[in-house]
């Protein structure tokens, strides 16, 4: 329900309040250190907080995380609205892909990215470009960062290396050496967009 007297939430969802994030970019951190603020400013306020977005970075996600750890009260709840099924399944949503080699060679292990398709950074692109058709000519800047677990087990994921550029100008370097790991171990790489997509991709070495 949407409540026209609030300044700063969009509306309420059962117990929660509600904040929509603008959907010309992802969940960023900024975007929730506004949302501390505010909460900041209304010291009787004791309602969780959902948070809607369309695109989530990798980092606000870590956020939100930490930030729930230490509130007992005003926890905040993410709804991202391309991969939520429950509340998204309206927005059709094609997922992003990767395009990664994992070969052992001798006692290192090579792991070399060759290509990223981003088609929900490439549709907003498409959108700001208008009757021209955006180009990547690089798939590295489509990616936020890149993640390897050595020894993968299907579910918790171990990062062993990561690839995190410190400027936003920066890009990921797409070609990896580590050190083998055990015969018959599943190696896995995570891709993650600008937008906090994310595409894994495994291989037994």
């Amino acid at each position: 329900m949407r409540r026209r007297t609030d300044s700063f939430f969009d509306g309420v969802r059962g117990q929660m309040l509600v904040k929509i994030v603008p959907f010309n970019h992802p969940l960023s951190p900024l975007d929730l250190e506004s949302i501390r603020g505010e909460l900041k400013t209304r010291s009787d306020e004791d309602r969780d907080i959902l948070v809607v977005s369309l695109g989530q970075e990798h980092a606000a996600r870590d956020w939100v995380s930490h930030y729930n750890q230490n509130r007992p009260i005003n926890k905040i709840h993410l709804i991202e609205l391309r991969s939520d099924r429950k509340s998204g399944g309206f927005i059709r949503h094609e997922p992003m892909s990767a395009q990664v080699a994992i070969r052992r060679e001798g006692e290192r292990l090579v792991v070399e990215i060759t290509d990223v398709v981003s088609p929900s950074i490439l549709q907003r692109l498409n959108k700001e470009a208008g009757v021209f058709r955006a180009e990547i000519p690089d798939w590295r800047a489509v990616v936020d960062c890149v993640l390897i677990d050595m020894d993968h087990d299907g579910n918790i994921f171990n990062v062993a290396r990561a690839d995190v550029p410190e400027r936003k100008q920066d890009l990921v370097s797409g070609r990896y050496e580590l050190p083998a790991p055990r015969a018959g171990a599943t190696v896995a790489v995570k891709v993650i967009d600008m937008l906090g997509e994310e595409c894994v991709v495994c291989a037994v070495v």
